[in-house]
């Protein structure tokens, strides 16, 4: 578990500092303080690395508790998505899906899942407090709510203020 996790974190930096190129066995290897035949032993390549950590990463994060509406939850995370993408880490992601869109062709199958699931508990909240109907696109909905933040952030190149985030919500 030490091994697993000082090589995930040395990814992470990594990547934050020098994007998917940087991110090599050797430099891992090195980073993490291991041999490069342990990473080799574990992942058939750097890709499979990169992968599990960031598939590690999103399981380990934990929602904020549900509050009384849909609308201040959504805030709630709207607003927590964008401190991620904020942060040197929400370059260095986009990076590396646009690494794994150029090479694979997808992201890595259950990340957007993993996620969703996560947030399962704000839809069934808001369905519960009839809110939202039982039948509700939750992938569309959450989509059409995060979209924006990445289009403002990353295409526009604009900062995202919590206005803009209540402006999508309502």
């Amino acid at each position: 578990a030490d091994v697993t996790e000082r090589v995930h974190q040395a990814i992470v930096e990594i990547i934050v500092e020098g994007g998917c190129e940087a991110c090599t066995v050797s430099a891992v290897a090195k980073r993490a303080g291991v041999e490069r035949s342990t990473l080799y032993r574990r992942y058939p390549d750097r890709w499979a690395a990169i992968i599990e950590t960031w598939m590690t990463r999103v399981a380990a994060d934990v929602m904020p508790d549900i509050g009384d509406s849909f609308a201040d939850d959504l805030r709630s995370i709207l607003r927590r998505l964008v401190i991620v993408l904020e942060s040197p880490l929400g370059p260095a992601l986009l990076n590396v899906a646009a690494e794994l869109r150029a090479r694979r062709g997808t992201f890595p199958e259950g990340f957007f899942d993993r996620r969703m699931t996560q947030i399962a508990p704000m839809f069934e909240s808001a369905i519960g407090r009839r809110e939202l109907p039982a039948d509700v696109d939750r992938e569309g909905l959450f989509s059409f709510a995060a979209g924006p933040l990445y289009f403002r952030m990353f295409i526009a190149c604009r900062e995202v203020v919590h206005a803009f985030i209540d402006m999508i919500v309502d």
